[in-house]
């Protein structure tokens, strides 16, 4: 069984998910922390307006999509798990739905913890 597919696909795989977190990760210069090292929500805004973090997560849910359709149009030809591309595309889209879902939940977590923060009164009532 040739792994020409996964091959290419890691390495793929790789490029395009370093390039994405290291674009997620240079907006840490931007938050603000309080002496223990906590993220400050109250004085941090970057959790509460679109970010390049969303950017990167619709692309990557984009390429996600397109992953999932050419390993569909693939199946459909009649190819099976022996060809390159199809572990290719299985191997992309595996990945990258993955890396999109908890990029998704991490947002989220961040935002409802800015929330709770900042407006801990208004729950409180």
């Amino acid at each position: 069984m040739p792994v020409t597919g996964w091959v290419i696909s890691s390495i793929v795989g790789g490029i395009i998910g370093t390039i994405f977190g290291v674009s997620i990760a240079s907006l840490n210069k931007k938050v603000v922390r309080d002496r223990w090292g906590n993220i400050d929500f109250k004085k941090t805004d970057l959790y509460f307006y679109w970010t390049r973090w969303d950017t990167i997560t619709v692309i990557s849910a984009i390429y996600s999509f397109c992953c999932l359709t050419g390993l569909f149009i693939f199946l459909i030809k009649g190819d099976n798990i022996n060809s390159p591309v199809i572990q290719f595309f299985l191997h992309q889209s595996f990945m990258f739905t993955l890396m999109t879902f908890l990029w998704f939940i991490g947002r989220i977590l961040y935002v409802f913890k800015g929330i709770k923060e900042r407006w801990s009164d208004e729950f409180n009532r």
